[in-house]
């Protein structure tokens, strides 16, 4: 991946930027921008939630970029949350551009830190849409972590902007050799939920039962962390009892728990049942979910309702819910009016009278005209942070119950993670092949423990292990063994996901490996992609090979006669490959 540029933010604004520089693959072009904050607690001082600083402008991909820093958040909701935006600094964009990206923390060594990787799926930028952004991470958690260093931090941009790019050749290839799906580490989850393999943990609501699992529920919810946690030894097998709470309602803060949203197919239409959901969210910790209730609630307002909504927010701290309950009330003269008749003031005065003052503080304020008719958003939900969740759950070593020794070092997990993950595991765990794995260590040997970590990341992250790519652009010297040692430890992770059964994974490897192709690596990468069924990077390495000079090369240094040796039959593909070679390529 390139370089392309480094901007420094200080104590007043915006520094300078470097030269940039431009890549160029097969299917795709890449880079990576540094943006470093020096200063960064007068950057957060004298920046206001919604502001931004930005960067220099960067180029990746024949297009000009930026990046917006939001010290404060970018909305009110997550104003405790350092947000970042990746911007296309571009007019009249005439066809959408096809992006992935990620943000990282990164050290002076330019290595990016895993726990603090949020990587996007493949994006459109336009005309209408030339901003996406994130809350990066929590201000408390920078703060106090050794990742602030000097009042500095370094923040890592890399970008993948997909294309057919035409080389110097004709017939070339310009489709996508390797497509990696979405994220399907929710759909796991909720199969989880429903099977209830692998549940430690059961709550009774009314006469219902409910099946969950310590580990999912601890990781997501800082409140049932602490309850599950307190529970003594005598518990363990027991059953955990509600009283308080509907079983309608449990069952949709369960399924949150696990899949991060609420089907609006399960949620009954119903500002009530919404209501109850709010309260349960509160209760347990979940913001995201308190804040998709109070999104929800925002379109049931009306006379009816703005009173015990109204009361709902006081009580529960909803602040995006509560302005837009105010603004309905004092739009317009009629809705005051109609919930007076219906006794919603004499509600609000008796279960919390200190609201009625900002309805009053509202009702005289000289803006209140400039409001009416204005569509506003009173509350945005930020984006998933499920997949940081069960990052840190593997960090911590929290409530682990499995021990993996691969090469002689121990590494903890959690069963119903890696079921819910991989049928391989599933099996191994829970299947036929659980006997003498259930208290003992489970031995590997014929693994190295930096790529099972490197696997087991993935399992909890779903996102792009990292494997040291950027080095130091200065050391030339050593810079070709180390991307050897990079390209070994992709096929290497790729022989994994195989073997685990992590296709999502395994076409991630692939994707990456096509990126080492060249005449030195073609037959090793080919040989690997035919054991073990890729059959995207097979075309990727054909499709190379289909070039005479480059075949040439290969040819010279002995390649196909490895592959002769060890996957002849590959060879029988290369020949039809060739055969459509025009005269004029022949060799």
């Amino acid at each position: 991946m390139s370089f392309a540029g480094v901007s420094f933010i200080g104590s007043g604004g915006l520094l300078g930027r470097s030269t940039p520089a431009t890549a160029a693959s097969l299917v795709t072009d890449s880079g990576y921008h540094l943006l470093v904050i020096d200063g960064y607690s007068r950057t957060r001082e004298t920046t206001p939630n919604g502001d931004c600083i930005k960067s220099s402008p960067f180029r990746v991909g024949c297009h000009s970029w930026c990046i917006q820093y939001y010290p404060n958040g970018r909305v009110s909701e997550v104003a405790d949350c350092i947000h970042l935006a990746l911007v296309l600094d571009e007019h009249n964009i005439e066809e959408a551009v096809k992006v992935q990206f990620d943000f990282s923390l990164v050290d002076k060594a330019e290595k990016q830190l895993p726990s603090n990787i949020h990587e996007t799926e493949v994006i459109n930028f336009s005309n209408e849409t030339p901003c996406y952004g994130c809350a990066f991470m929590n201000r408390n958690e920078l703060e106090k972590s050794e990742l602030l260093k000097d009042d500095s931090l370094t923040i890592k941009c890399d970008i993948m902007v997909i294309k057919d790019v035409d080389i110097d050749r004709t017939g070339a290839n310009t489709a996508p050799f390797v497509v990696v799906p979405a994220s399907d580490m929710i759909q796991h989850l909720s199969s989880l939920l429903q099977s209830t393999e692998g549940s430690d943990v059961t709550f009774e609501i009314g006469r219902e039962i409910f099946a969950a699992h310590r580990c999912v529920l601890a990781c997501r919810s800082t409140v049932f962390k602490g309850l599950l946690g307190s529970m003594n030894e005598g518990t363990t097998a027991g059953v955990v009892r509600i009283d308080d709470m509907e079983a309608r309602v449990f069952k949709l803060l369960l399924g949150f728990i696990y899949r991060d949203s609420v089907p609006e197919k399960e949620a009954e239409d119903d500002d009530v049942m919404w209501q109850h959901l709010l309260v349960a969210a509160d209760r347990y910790d979940l913001l995201r979910l308190r804040l998709i209730c109070e999104q929800k609630l925002c379109t049931y307002i009306n006379t009816t309702t703005a009173a015990t909504i109204l009361a709902l927010a006081e009580r529960h701290h909803g602040r995006g819910l509560k302005d837009a309950s105010l603004d309905f009330l004092t739009r317009a003269h009629a809705n005051l009016q109609e919930v007076t008749v219906l006794g919603g003031l004499d509600h609000l005065a008796s279960t919390c009278p200190l609201v009625l003052k900002e309805l009053i503080v509202k009702l005289v304020s000289p803006n209140k005209k400039a409001r009416i008719d204005v569509n506003t958003a009173f509350v945005t939900v930020p984006a998933s942070d499920m997949h940081q969740h069960f990052t840190h759950l593997l960090q911590s070593g929290e409530d682990t119950d499995v021990v993996f020794e691969v090469s002689g070092e121990k590494l903890h997990a959690h069963r119903c993670i890696l079921a819910a993950r991989s049928a391989v595991f599933r099996a191994e765990l829970f299947g036929p092949m659980k006997e003498g794995t259930t208290t003992g260590v489970i031995r590997i040997n014929d693994m190295e423990a930096r790529v099972f970590k490197l696997m087991l990341t993935f399992i909890y992250s779903d996102s792009m292990p990292d494997i040291n790519e950027e080095e130091d652009m200065e050391e030339d010297e050593e810079k070709d063994d180390d991307v050897d040692d990079i390209e070994v430890t992709w096929q290497h992770l790729l022989v994994a996901a195989d073997r685990y059964d992590l296709q999502r994974l395994r076409l991630m490897c692939e994707n990456k490996l096509c990126g080492y192709i060249n005449t030195t690596k073609v037959a090793s990468i080919l040989e690997l992609a035919e054991q073990h069924h890729c059959r995207g990077l097979k075309e990727a390495c054909l499709d190379f090979l289909n070039f005479p000079p480059n075949l040439q090369q290969v040819m010279a240094a002995g390649g196909l006669s490895h592959l002769s040796s060890s996957c002849p039959s590959v060879l029988i593909d290369l020949i039809a490959k060739l055969a459509y070679l025009k005269p004029s390529d022949e060799l």
